[in-house]
């Protein structure tokens, strides 16, 4: 899945700062079931729905 930048500044924004932790071209939302990264692709933010599928 993929969000554009306004998309996943959004969401960012409604989620909160306190369960975020970010580096160089990731951002990781600390989730009750697990954390996600979500990964800079262009001008999109996307994480990757296989490693999900796999568990």
């Amino acid at each position: 899945m993929c969000l554009t930048s306004e998309a996943f500044a959004l969401f960012l924004t409604t989620i909160g700062a306190s369960i975020l932790s970010t580096e160089a071209g990731t951002v990781t939302v600390h989730a009750t079931e697990g954390d996600i990264a979500w990964v800079a692709v262009g001008d999109r933010w996307c994480i990757d729905e296989a490693d999900d599928e796999a568990e």
